[in-house]
């Protein structure tokens, strides 16, 4: 598909925007706040006016990214809906993942509502954007915004290569999961040659590990089991573990930890155990639920339509869900009550 009048649209409609919202999915990870980083870049050089909004944002790992701090992570921050005239939403997969699913529903209704811009590269869940980019055979959602870059002609700097590199490693475990593709390994150097910090990126996501994520890996390990009439790897991590771990850690400790994207790493890691179709990664939270993390890295499973089958989506080889429960341990293994 040919996407070249769809970048131009969403760049004439940002560039000439009264009032602009820029919004990600809550507890954003690195391809979300990159996202919405280069999007405060291009705003900041078309001179627009722009808010941004991330639910629950992550405290001090990316802090490193220009216009980070400008991000929002209270929703009574941001302006009504209304106010706004232009709204891109980015990397969400879900309009429930924004946190203002009501608000966009309500201003919809409305004479004088946002025209609604989507960029992301998860499979299609809701439709709801008045100007929908989608490209699920991407590996990350800065790997859109990259080419709606390139397609008007805006000149990179080392703001934008920052968040373009950002949002391709923490996507790709930094070149270790099965969505890497000569593609954006070629973007990332390019991205390189534009100033991108690459000691600086690394050692602020895959090398800024503390105490508490360490040891949450090897209680992940301990738990590593293998169903063997699915050929299916996966561990458990229940509550207790992580009241356990909580009680080691400072305050601040606990802050990184609780806002880090590490299941979403340790699910990565998991995907390349050999001789596996696909692995689960289930996480126990305080209120009742459980999040199940899908990855594979076998080119003829597509283990979103487990996800599917879950309540939950997401794209081929990396999806997830959420099903209400506790994990038990039991004689026979584990168990969900």
């Amino acid at each position: 598909m040919d996407y070249s009048l769809k970048y131009q649209q969403a760049y004439l409609k940002i560039k000439n925007a009264r009032n602009l919202l820029i919004v990600s999915h809550v507890n954003p990870d690195g391809d979300a706040l990159s996202s919405v980083c280069s999007l405060l870049e291009l705003a900041s050089l078309l001179n627009v006016k722009v808010d941004a909004y991330c639910h629950d944002k992550k405290i001090n790992v990316f802090n490193y990214l220009t216009h980070e701090s400008n991000i929002k992570s209270n929703k009574e921050n941001i302006l009504p809906l209304t106010a706004y005239d232009v709204m891109v939403i980015v990397d969400c997969g879900a309009m429930s993942r924004t946190n203002l699913e009501t608000e966009i529903k309500e201003v919809q209704l409305t004479v004088e509502r946002p025209y609604i811009i989507e960029l992301d590269h998860h499979p299609k869940i809701d439709d709801y954007a008045d100007l929908e980019i989608r490209q699920p055979d991407k590996a990350a959602t800065v790997e859109v915004i990259y080419n709606l870059l390139k397609e008007n002609k805006v000149s990179f700097n080392k703001n934008f290569a920052n968040c373009i590199l950002t949002g391709i490693l923490t996507d790709t475990g930094n070149f270790l999961y099965s969505s890497s593709t000569n593609i954006n390994i070629a973007i990332a150097s390019e991205m390189l040659n534009y100033g991108a910090q690459f000691p600086k990126i690394v050692n602020n996501t895959i090398h800024n590990q503390n105490i508490l994520t360490m040891k949450l890996w090897g209680i992940t390990m301990e738990n590593l089991c293998i169903n063997e009439d699915y050929n299916l790897a996966y561990s458990v991590i229940t509550k207790d573990d992580i009241d356990n771990l909580l009680k080691l850690g400072t305050t601040e400790d606990i802050e990184r930890y609780l806002n880090y994207d590490v299941y979403g790493d340790i699910a990565g890691f998991l995907s390349t155990l050999s001789d596996v179709k696909a692995i689960m990664l289930l996480r126990e939270e305080r209120e009742g639920r459980i999040k199940g993390s899908l990855r594979t890295s076998r080119s003829d499973i597509d283990i979103s339509s487990l996800a599917q089958q879950l309540g939950g989506g997401g794209h081929a080889k990396a999806s997830g869900f959420v099903i209400d429960g506790h994990i038990i341990k039991t004689e026979n293994g584990w168990k969900i009550v």
